[in-house]
């Protein structure tokens, strides 16, 4: 038997959000969950590191953004094991980026939310695709220009709460950078793009994968224990059974209450 091969490399947000992957969200991850607290201090941590002088941006400090983990081989395709919340935050901000800048440097965002197919629309390829029922919603007001304009007359109280915080969260960024010049925008988004670092941690074996979620979120970083049995439970299950238990799981946590129910130790 050929020992598992588990690969840790630092990419610039340029590389995450370029051909070279396509993050999945399996239907077991939790529903996206950062409020506009979280999402704010991402924000408010980037114009900071980003700074207010004029160096060239190849010459400014890079910022690291965390590290996330994948089910990945030779191909492309990628299952996110755990980055989920960095990943959907981090898209919805390169999308309200694009609903700021003037309109000659819109086409250079959308290549970071998607591939675009020149012929068919349908056959575009999104860089990041949320989970069966979050897909749908985050490529229509998200990943797809003119979006977030449909998206401002949407009903929170009409919205699942991954929905409402994917709606918040957007919100958010576009009225903190609606304060900017276009040349302050521009310099914003070369410095996520070229000098914001993911350290991807990715092995073609699921087992393996699981393993390195557990002790790198047995160490600190922001899952339950409610989380994390999910993941373990959920993830052994056979695939065309997973969106019903997910379904059900999920049923359960809003009807406890997510702080509740992953206070429970488990």
């Amino acid at each position: 038997m050929s020992a598992v091969k588990i690969q840790a490399t630092d990419y610039p947000i340029s590389k995450v959000f370029s051909n070279d992957f396509v993050f999945t969200i399996p239907l077991y991850q939790r529903p996206y969950a950062w409020t506009t607290e979280q999402a704010g201090e991402l924000l408010e941590d980037l114009i900071t590191a980003l700074g207010d002088s004029d160096d060239k941006i190849d010459e400014i400090n890079p910022y690291f953004l965390g590290n996330i983990v994948l089910i990945k081989g030779d191909k492309r395709d990628a299952q996110v094991v755990d980055g989920q919340q960095r990943l959907t935050t981090l898209t919805i901000l390169l999308a309200a980026l694009r609903t700021c800048v003037s309109k000659e440097h819109i086409h250079i965002l959308t290549r970071y939310l998607y591939e675009k197919d020149d012929f068919d629309p349908d056959d575009n390829v999104y860089r990041l695709n949320l989970r069966e029922r979050d897909a749908q919603f985050f490529k229509e007001y998200i990943q797809d220009e003119g979006g977030i304009e449909k998206l401002k007359n949407l009903h929170s109280a009409k919205l699942s709460d991954s929905h409402k915080n994917i709606k918040e969260n957007t919100l958010l960024f576009v009225k903190r950078l609606q304060l900017f010049t276009n040349n302050q925008l521009l310099r914003l988004t070369q410095f996520i793009i070229k000098r914001c670092f993911l350290v991807i941690v990715s092995t073609p074996d699921i087992d393996s994968a699981y393993r390195i979620f557990s002790v790198i979120n047995n160490r600190g970083m922001d899952l339950s224990h409610a989380d994390i049995l999910k993941a373990e439970i959920i993830g052994k299950i056979p695939l065309e059974h997973q969106d019903k238990y997910t379904t059900k799981w999920e049923e359960l946590e809003e009807k406890l209450g997510r702080d509740i129910f992953k206070s429970q130790k488990c």
